[in-house]
């Protein structure tokens, strides 16, 4: 993912190089997009281990021995 978001800021450098401004366009929507998919990517990654770290807090707690006092 990080690859492509490298190739759409190179193809926005050469368009503005070039003068395609239709070029430029399309690599400012794909290389925004590229970008927002990366920062949903680590917010779910994020938040699935905050997830795991509920529930692993909650088996522990319903797995705890009972105190036979």
């Amino acid at each position: 993912m990080i690859i492509s978001t490298a190739l759409g800021l190179l193809a926005l450098v050469i368009g503005l190089v070039i003068g395609w401004p239709v070029l430029v366009l399309l690599s400012i929507v794909f290389t925004a997009v590229q970008l927002v998919m990366v920062v949903a990517r680590s917010a779910v990654a994020h938040n699935d281990a905050k997830v795991a770290e509920r529930i692993a807090a909650k088996q522990a707690r319903h797995n705890r021995p009972e105190d036979p006092a």
